[in-house]
């Protein structure tokens, strides 16, 4: 069943009336089960795309094996599989007809929903989450075309172990399942996913119902950038709402970049969010804002004569023109000052001028990259014992760091300036001065240029390649950005370690990027 291929009269045993939707990994149909007389949903996935390769071994058995996962599932909020089938040209799977809308709909719509509706639609979706969870189902693509509102209006929540089996397929040709805005940072950077991705996608819907936008907007590359690096602005400061300021703290939680500081599970959130209702929320949607279900009709349409378009949950993570040469094109590195440091807030909970005292210590041994390191060492640590102990190893000097583990400091000799030069962070040249203790450049600078070695076309596509396996797809966003806001190799990385999530090994990043770079 090609995707030129007209509409089949049969997939299976099932009638096909027409055709609901297409993608990249095939089609879905209305259909009618004849051997229980009812309307169903049939999506189809591709029998070239459930094909085995040398590093997926038996793809089209792990989707069977979600498919049944998901099958077991049965909740009032979750629209039931009834079968998974496969025939010569596809598998597929066979889904409850729900006649209602999607949540789409229901945002797009003049009449906007008030913060009640909107707890009773979180609370539905949140309940069905936890339910799937609790046997292992984690979604990994909730948003609002995967949620519908059925003409009693319950939420169900669909596609439930979809976004799975598609990964299984579409990472192998570079990209990331889930659509922009709403999927969670650790799914744009290889690291480990379970249920709190949920929760995260959760949160964006939140927000997005409430203030009529999402948390994070703009093209995919620069949405992709603000999941993983930047602070959602708050929704009562977004909106103007004071309202609204009880779900700032929700929000907050809910949207942690750092999946350790997010609600542990969706009953979680749940409870929080029952605890600021401040009247009682219906069990589901009033029938006087139930949209009217879409016509039959138009589903019943015939299959498209060309190739389908990739649906938005498969994102492509390199959207880089391609130009004849077979490299990605990447702007041109433009010369800016950007020789101050990167803003990097002080972690929650420790004082400002305690920590300062810590990178002035350590910046005479290492250079301005002090402050990335101590602050990025404290996000994790409760004690200055604690992250002295974490940043010493930065410290090539035996006798200097043994100063500086003892908290007894170091002198301003040449002994720093020769630490930095082994580490990567100084230039080694006599002229320039060493750095002031708080990690601005001294007086004595012979030249106002920066000091340092001068980036260089192509550092762009050497440095994403020696990233891409600490930061996953964004890290050619990540070099790409930091490159534009400096004029020497010793910023760029220096920006780039500001950049680093607590987890990732800022030492072993720095020695790969210096490798890379030549």
């Amino acid at each position: 069943m090609a995707l030129s291929a007209p509409v089949p009269s049969s997939v299976g045993p099932y009638r096909v009336r027409g055709v609901i939707g297409s993608g990249a990994m095939g089609m879905v149909y209305l259909a009618h089960d004849p051997a229980i007389d009812r309307r169903v949903v049939i999506k189809t996935i591709h029998r070239r795309l459930l094909e085995s390769g040398d590093d997926e071994p038996d793809v089209a058995a792990r989707f069977r094996v979600e498919a049944q996962a998901a099958g077991r599932l049965a909740h009032r909020n979750i629209v039931p599989v009834y079968q998974f089938g496969e025939d010569d040209e596809c598998a597929y799977i066979v889904m409850e007809y729900v006649a209602g809308r999607n949540l789409r709909d229901y945002i797009r719509a003049p009449r906007k929903l008030g913060v009640p509706q909107v707890l009773c639609l979180m609370l539905q979706l949140l309940d069905g989450l936890h339910y799937a969870h609790e046997r292992g189902v984690v979604h990994r693509d909730i948003k609002p075309a995967n949620l519908l509102i059925a003409d009693d209006g319950r939420l169900k929540i669909t596609d439930f172990g979809i976004a799975r089996i598609e990964s299984s397929n579409l990472t192998r040709a570079n990209f990331v399942v889930g659509s922009p805005g709403y999927i969670a940072p650790e799914q744009y950077t290889n690291r480990s996913v379970d249920r709190r991705v949920d929760v995260f996608s959760s949160g964006v819907l939140l927000y997005q119902m409430l203030s009529g936008t999402t948390p994070f907007a703009g093209t995919d590359e620069a949405i992709m950038y603000k999941i993983v690096y930047e602070r959602h602005k708050p929704l009562s400061e977004l909106t103007q709402d004071p309202a609204l300021e009880p779900f700032d703290a929700v929000l907050d939680r809910a949207l942690a970049k750092d999946p350790a500081q997010r609600y542990a599970s969706a009953f979680e959130m749940r409870e929080a969010l029952l605890g600021i209702a401040t009247e009682p929320v219906p069990d589901v949607l009033p029938a006087d804002l139930v949209l009217a279900p879409q016509l039959e009709a138009a589903a019943a349409q015939p299959a498209p004569a060309g190739p389908a378009q990739a649906p938005r949950s498969a994102v492509a993570t390199a959207p880089l023109s391609v130009p004849s040469s077979g490299r990605p094109s990447v702007p041109p590195v433009r010369s800016q000052p950007g020789t101050g440091q990167p803003s990097i807030p002080v972690p929650t909970g420790w004082d400002t001028q305690a920590l300062a005292a810590v990178e002035r210590e350590l910046a005479e041994q290492v250079g301005p990259v002090a402050r990335v390191l101590v602050r990025r060492a404290a996000r994790g640590l409760t004690s200055l014992a604690a992250v002295r102990q974490a940043v010493a190893t930065s410290i090539v000097d035996p006798e200097a760091r043994q100063r500086f583990l003892a908290g007894a400091g170091a002198p301003r000799t040449g002994t720093a300036n020769r630490a930095r030069i082994a580490t990567g962070t100084g230039t080694g040249t006599a002229t320039g001065a060493l750095s002031a203790p708080d990690g601005s450049r001294g007086a004595t600078v012979a030249a106002e240029a920066p000091i340092g070695r001068p980036m260089r076309d192509g550092d762009v596509d050497k440095a994403a390649a020696a990233l891409r396996s600490s930061l996953g797809p964004v890290a050619r966003v990540v070099a790409r950005r930091c490159a534009e806001a400096s004029q020497t190799r010793e910023q760029f990385i220096e920006r780039v370690l500001a950049q680093l999530a607590p987890t990732v090994d800022g030492r072993r990043v720095q020695a790969e990027l210096w490798r890379a770079l030549g």
